[in-house]
This record gives structure tokens, sequence and C-alpha cells, in this order.
């Protein structure tokens, strides 16, 4: 699956960070698993960094994009055999310079 990077994107995944901050189950859990869904997209890494960059976004939004988004690097940099979803070189090459 491959996510845009369109604005209305951007706006879909702040609006599922922001979520992702509620003390409510109810609102939370959907939004971690949209998150955790899209993980598996490609793009994904890169839609969390424009989503972090912007400097007009919630300071909240911006927190929980940088969290997932280490989280996400912590979980896929490495090439381990047992893992389903890990980054090619293109996309580790990608994230450098976007960093």
């Amino acid at each position: 699956m491959t996510l845009d990077l369109s604005q209305e994107t951007l706006h879909t995944f702040a609006a599922h960070l922001a979520q992702t901050t509620s003390p409510e189950l109810s609102v939370r859990r959907p939004a971690e698993e949209f998150l955790a869904k899209a993980e598996t997209g490609k793009n994904f890494a890169v839609i969390l960094l424009r989503t972090v960059a912007k400097e007009d976004a919630d300071l909240g939004v911006r927190v929980a994009g940088a969290i997932a988004f280490k989280n996400f690097v912590k979980r896929n940099w490495k090439v381990v055999r047992e893992w389903r979803h890990f980054l090619c070189k293109i996309c580790k090459t990608i994230l450098r310079y976007k960093i």
C-alpha cells in the first residue's frame, strides 16, 4: 500500500495523531489501529516527518508524530529476517535526507 503525500493525507494523519493522546480508550484505540495499519504503507515515515515539521501544526500532534516516528524507526530500521516490515535502503536514504 502506498500512501500519497497530499495535504488531505497529512490532515488525516494529524487528526489520528491527536486522537492517540486522548485519555478515552474509545477515541484512542481506533487512532492507534489506523496508524498501525498505515505503518505498513510506503511513505508512512515521510508523512510522519512532514507532519512533525509543520510549524503551524498543534504541538501535541507534532510530539505524537515524533514519538510515532521514533517507534517506527526503532522497530523497522534493522533488517531482521523475522520482521515483516523493514526499511529498504532507498527508504533509509530518503529519511536521512529528509531529517
